[in-house]
């Protein structure tokens, strides 16, 4: 299967949705999405023992980003066809070229470094309290296969379709694609409020490289694989902290 390019892409017949209906459509896609994750987490959880702190439970977050993950993406989607577009010409969901991919591998390992030294110099664990948590939670449940999945594989995608793919293609103008790139980043950092102020520095800054990235290469596809391989990363630290350094 073929993807249309950015370089050279099919033509729309109409333009993409505006910054208001942009918004609109994200911000539905959330609601609905939330709305599903936590019915199918209530459906799970009836008749067992709530978590003491359900935003850092593995279980919940596992459930809640694998259930709306889908949705989310199926309303993003719906919202591209229904101004004339095909979903992954709207999303951008091209194949990057090689070169791209090399370089942006070689960023997501040196920001990766940058980020783990600051941590460690000022004191703090590469690994935060978050995750810790998290990961303890699954592996106690028996779910941290699924909570793999849904933080290195699942949230990428939806994420970067959200906002690198949908929020992107509404709100970047000629002219001032840097300062939509800055506030999508702002935006995407704000949601992860279950960090301390350098880790939402980090989360700004990579928001930075993937959205440099989408717009450099045209392909939402290429900030998803760097996400992932953000999260796979992340994942990997916090195995490390948990099985062999605890």
């Amino acid at each position: 299967m073929s993807f249309p390019t950015e370089q050279n892409p099919a033509p729309p017949q109409t333009p993409p949705w505006g910054i208001l209906a942009t918004i609109a459509w994200l911000l539905l896609s959330f609601l609905v999405s939330i709305v599903m994750g936590a019915g199918f987490y209530g459906i799970w959880q009836s008749g067992r023992t709530a978590p003491a702190n359900l935003s850092y439970d593995g279980v919940a977050i596992a459930i809640g980003v694998l259930a709306s993950v889908p949705i989310q993406v199926a309303v993003l989607a719906f919202a591209a066809r229904l101004r004339g577009w095909t979903p992954e010409g709207y999303l951008a969901l091209n194949i990057p070229r090689r070169g791209e991919i090399v370089l942006a591998v070689l960023c997501v390992i040196a920001i990766t470094a940058v980020f783990d030294l600051l941590l460690y110099v000022t004191g703090r664990d590469v690994v935060p309290p978050f995750q810790v948590e998290a990961y303890q939670s699954a592996k106690d449940a028996g779910w941290l296969i699924w909570l793999s999945l849904a933080i290195v594989i699942a949230a990428p995608i939806g994420e970067e379709i959200a906002f690198r793919g949908f929020l992107y293609r509404g709100l970047v103008r000629p002219g001032w694609e840097m300062l939509a790139i800055a506030v999508i980043a702002l935006a995407w950092a704000l949601l992860h409020i279950q960090y301390d102020w350098l880790g939402m520095m980090q989360i700004f800054t990579a928001g930075l490289m993937l959205g440099w990235f989408r717009w450099a290469s045209g392909s939402t596809t290429l900030a998803i694989g760097m996400h992932v391989l953000i999260n796979f990363v992340a994942m990997i630290e916090t195995t490390i902290k948990m099985e062999l350094l605890s």
